[in-house]
């Protein structure tokens, strides 16, 4: 295997991960935070660099039952 494709390997299974994370915040109740590019990171991540929130009330998103 290339050096390019392992590369590769290791960034699919870090974004994966990644998703993994904020699904199972979501799961839980965490909050999490959707920057103005439509990046989706946890909230302790967009305060620490400046971006602002928004609270959605409970029950307000979708969510698997």
């Amino acid at each position: 295997m290339s050096d390019n494709q392992t590369g590769n390997n290791a960034d699919a299974d870090a974004v994966a991960a990644r998703r993994r994370a904020l699904a199972e915040a979501l799961r839980s109740g965490e909050d999490v935070v959707v920057t103005p590019s439509g990046e989706v990171e946890f909230q302790s991540e967009a305060e620490e660099q400046g971006h602002t929130a928004i609270q959605v009330p409970n029950g307000k998103l979708a969510r698997k039952g």
